[in-house]
């Protein structure tokens, strides 16, 4: 019917005309004036500001039949005329429409609806950009977490995008200054973490930016799950604990603030100082003896390097590993080893791997040998930042090869193997760790070929440690050699930023007057990007 011209009456359910709405209302036909037919819809957008009705009164509408990217409409609209009050209709269950697609969705477009079961948050990267969270049944992972890469996980993949849906604010404003959900806004102590579930009990069903999407009538309700975690407990005497943490890119400008922007990471000194506050609270209560770090800015050793001033301001005697012959590479980021020389001290020089991936693409890794300063087992850590996923300048192998593994697979499973043969070369007898990020998900190739020399994490699945769209993946990693397998004592993820609203960082980009100050603390949380990971080692007996 797009393009005829027709008279329609119905309840108005949803009323979003106003100065920040989306420029109309919904109708919904009342019980009585419903057709028979439950393959489509009995509701539509009406695309006006005439102020006639209102929600919860029934309304005539004149208007044309269009259809705009996907949604059913009436525009341009001639007259509304008021008819009184109505009762809303029941909503009707949502989970008879999923998956949301196709026909099985469009019977339900624009209708009032409610989930009978609990929708689990999987993505808040738009909450505060655009009013968006992503929902889906229940949490999603990155494919290649639990299948080869390839058809069952492309397939998975597929499945899981039809099983997700948008809540959206039933605004038309981006960045607004108060942001839902939660009900009571959020803010630096009042958060909404992927892993949250909510209850809806009333929304339109909506279509819009080729996306169905929940319009809610009321606010979601918060119901109890994956709640701010506590930091891993302090670890008993001779036991040390390494931690692996990408800093999301640790630049500080000239180191006496200004400088900025940063080729990366902070623009301001002001972003600078809301950053390092984060990262210093989120290191310091995680209680290590040794930090394996990526995303530090590759600027020398100088006193007013990125590292040396983060190192300056922790808890405790710290001290970082100078990089040996070889440097730190010349990319514009480098890896990292700090150390709390109270506890642990460096034995021999720290040794690098260069050539082959490490020359242009991941970044040159950092080995040092450590011991306890009061005696025990000698270890060694190598510190790694593999070739990031994204495509820009890929060529050849390096392109993705549609099997799920993303762009430059082929660099990072070079830097694995180059990586385990020069590990291999040398100290075999003493406990090795890799770590870092290592941009592969746990059933893709670098991983396995790390696990084909020995190396393994001693949880299975390890959790994750980063989120992509939605879906929960581990990029980050402390893996261990069969050497040093018996002395593990302890293995896992504090969770303070995946999960956690982007919204809640450092950053002053996009930010309304007063939101930025509201939605700061310096505590951990979203801190980086990337979760930290810690392992912990018996050391002595």
């Amino acid at each position: 019917m797009a393009g005829d011209t027709v008279t329609v009456e119905g309840i108005v359910t949803l009323d979003a005309r106003g100065k920040t709405g989306l420029g109309g209302f919904y109708l919904q036909s009342g019980e009585s004036g419903a057709d028979d037919d439950p393959a489509t819809s009995k509701a539509v957008f009406v695309y006006t500001r005439d102020s006639q009705s209102g929600t919860g009164r029934r309304a005539r509408v004149t208007g044309v039949v269009k259809e705009y990217e996907g949604l059913t409409e009436l525009s341009p609209v001639h007259d509304v005329t008021d008819c009184g009050p109505a009762t809303l209709p029941a909503p009707e269950s949502l989970m008879t429409a999923w998956p949301l697609s196709g026909r099985n969705a469009e019977r339900l477009e624009g209708m009032r609806v409610g989930s009978d079961s609990p929708l689990t948050v999987i993505d808040t990267y738009q909450l505060a950009r655009f009013g968006t969270v992503t929902l889906a049944l229940a949490p999603q992972y990155q494919p290649t977490r639990t299948r080869s890469p390839g058809p069952a996980a492309l397939e998975l993949k597929t499945r899981q995008s039809k099983h997700r849906l948008l809540l959206d604010d039933a605004r038309a404003v981006q960045n607004p200054v108060m942001v839902h959900p939660p009900e009571a806004g959020l803010s630096a102590d009042r958060t909404l973490r992927a892993g949250m579930r909510l209850g809806i009990e009333s929304a339109v069903l909506d279509y819009r930016y080729d996306e169905w999407r929940l319009q809610p009538m009321q606010p979601p309700r918060a119901l109890a799950g994956n709640e701010r975690p506590k930091p891993p407990g302090p670890t008993e005497p001779g036991v040390y604990r390494l931690v692996s943490f990408n800093l999301g890119n640790l630049f500080n400008g000239d180191g006496q603030g200004s400088g900025f922007p940063t080729e990366r990471g902070a623009d301001t000194a002001r972003e600078w100082q809301r950053q390092r506050a984060k990262l210093v609270a989120a290191i310091d209560r995680l209680d290590a003896d040794l930090l394996v770090l990526s995303e530090v800015e590759n600027d020398g050793a100088g006193r007013h390097a990125a590292l040396a001033e983060l190192v300056r301001l922790l808890d405790g005697d710290w001290r970082w590993v100078l990089p040996g012959q070889g440097g730190p590479g010349t990319d514009a980021i480098r890896v990292a080893l700090a150390y709390r020389a109270d506890r642990i001290r460096t034995v021999g020089e720290p040794e690098t791997v260069t050539g082959g991936p490490f020359d242009a693409l991941s970044r040159v890794p950092l080995i040092q040998r450590f011991r306890p300063v009061d005696g025990g087992q000698l270890f060694r850590v190598a510190a790694n930042h593999f070739k990031s996923r994204r495509c820009q300048g890929a060529t050849g192998t390096n392109r993705a090869a549609g099997d799920g593994q993303g762009c430059y697979s082929a660099a990072r499973m070079a830097s694995a193997k180059q990586l385990a043969s020069a590990l291999s070369s040398s100290d075999r007898a003493v406990p090795t760790v890799i770590g870092g990020d290592l941009n592969s998900y746990v059933r893709e190739d670098p991983i396995r070929t790390l696990q084909a020399a020995g190396y393994g994490v001693p949880v299975n699945p390890p959790p994750p440690t980063y989120r992509y769209r939605g879906r929960a993946g581990t990029l980050d990693y402390l893996m261990i050699d069969q050497a040093g397998h018996s002395r593990v004592d302890d293995y896992g993820v504090w969770a303070i930023n995946a999960n956690e609203p982007r919204a809640l960082d450092y950053n002053l980009e996009y930010h309304p007057k007063g939101r930025a100050e509201r939605l700061f603390e310096p505590g951990p949380w979203r801190s980086s990007d990337h979760d930290p990971v810690y392992l912990d080692l018996r050391l002595r007996h």
